[in-house]
């Protein structure tokens, strides 16, 4: 039987990233043929898709100095092009919504604009208590029901009214009346929030990433799928046959698919508070097109329930070289969760009902040829802030590391992580052993 002092569980960024910043020698453990977790990217007839889509900015001089020399030679700076479709009006308006009103029906911008006063002259605002409280408390009712609830109810497939809202910070631009009513009066061009600029790899799609940052890294053992942990043994098995010895266990792996590994060793009251994280689930529906330069966006947004598809991205528009001369691509996601499940069911079906919907949004033509149509699926998607988030992660994270177990990444915290929070996420816990 293999004995290693600091076994990874999951080749994605943040256990690639461990491995990268650790001083001791580390040895990765991946369930899928590649590397890269969700940060992975694939290849259709000359056409790259990405994993549901992918771009990457950062706020930390850290994490923004790593990226750029991991890519040097391969990366893109873009200016965002993000727009909102509103079927109701057959309009395009710039993301975010509530900076960008000119445009739309004289009375949604009445409603939005009183809304934001309300809330501006609102002298003893209640602590909200959910995440559908906070929309209303800080946009008001116009702009939280003309677009940020119905968003949220289709992005996140559960009530926000069943949401925290701890994990605003960096994705829900707080409104500025001045910003807003500049919005309202002219057709502001002037990019506001988060992302204005963001990079892409030139070639290669996202996968280039965790391949740039795997290029030293020894001991990546791939096909190794993890079948059972046995905290008080020190053990974890892979392939229901070859077993490991380890000092410590770092997880990149969902908290509740660890816990399902444990068995029957778990405490009662940690199996509930795993059984009680929320996530929701993402298809994406990737599409070649035989047309080139069908829009010039790299991404929309779809709050209304006419579309399958909440969020569509265009990945010839991050980088020409993912897509062959003359053509087009498509990525649209679908969100999903056990509280509200796949409206439409079957591979074929989810296909035609998305191109359906693309005609409708004005992207795609009836004499459109579609050549390449392919669907990935993945379980967890978003991590779901409910309202017992925080105590159920913080019970499972004690029992876990009291046993050795170190989890770690977007779903070893069980954190609502981009790319550079998830390398940040490794190196401090490379930190963190190292010092241990």
């Amino acid at each position: 039987m293999d004995e290693q002092r600091n076994v990874i569980l999951g080749a994605g960024l943040t256990g690639l990233s461990m491995s990268y910043h650790s001083e001791e020698e580390t040895h990765i453990y991946e369930k899928a043929h590649e590397i890269g977790g969700l940060c992975r990217s694939e290849e259709i007839d000359g056409f790259i898709f990405d994993y549901a889509p992918h771009i990457l900015y950062t706020i930390d001089p850290y994490a923004s100095k790593l990226i750029h020399k991991l890519l040097e030679g391969n990366i893109h700076i873009k200016k965002r092009q993000a727009f909102i479709y509103h079927l109701k009006y057959d309009k395009y308006t710039q993301f975010p919504f509530q900076a960008h009103l000119y445009g739309l029906p004289t009375n949604v911008i009445m409603d939005c604009l009183k809304g934001v006063v309300d809330v501006l002259t609102h002298k003893d605002p209640a602590t909200p208590q959910n995440y559908q409280e906070w929309m209303y408390s800080h946009f008001g009712k116009g702009i939280a029901e003309h677009l940020m609830v119905p968003y949220a109810e289709r992005i996140w497939r559960i009530s926000p009214t069943k949401m925290n809202y701890e994990w605003i910070d960096r994705r829900v631009p707080e409104p500025n009346f001045d910003v807003i009513l500049e919005g309202a009066l002219k057709d502001e061009t002037k990019l506001t929030g988060f992302n204005n600029d963001f990079w892409y790899p030139i070639y290669g799609g996202i996968e280039s990433l965790p391949v740039a940052l795997a290029k030293d890294i020894k001991n990546i053992n791939l096909k190794k799928k993890v079948t059972r942990i046995w905290p008080d043994k020190k053990q974890v098995e892979f392939n229901n046959a070859e077993v490991v010895s380890y000092e410590r266990l770092i997880s990149t792996l969902p908290l509740p698919a660890v816990i399902d590994l444990i068995r029957e060793d778990v405490p009662s009251d940690v199996k509930q508070a795993a059984e009680d994280l929320e996530h929701n689930s993402i298809v994406c529906v990737n599409l070649g097109i035989d047309r080139e330069n069908i829009t010039p966006y790299h991404w929309l947004y779809f709050y209304e329930n006419d579309f399958i598809f909440h969020r569509i991205s265009f990945p010839m528009n991050t980088s020409e070289k993912t897509a062959p001369p003359g053509k087009s691509s498509v990525c649209c996601e679908i969100a999903y969760s056990k509280y509200q499940p796949l409206e439409v069911k079957g591979r074929e079906n989810i296909i035609q009902r998305t191109i359906d919907d693309l005609i409708k949004a004005k992207l795609l033509r009836k004499d459109d040829n579609v050549p390449v149509r392919d669907v990935l699926s993945m379980k967890y998607a978003y991590v779901i802030y409910d309202l017992n988030h925080r105590k159920n992660v913080s019970k499972i994270h004690s029992y876990l590391e009291s046993n050795d177990i170190y989890p770690c990444g977007r779903f070893g915290e069980w954190e609502y992580f981009n790319m550079d929070h998830s390398i940040m996420s490794g190196k401090r816990m490379a930190d963190r052993l190292g010092n241990k």
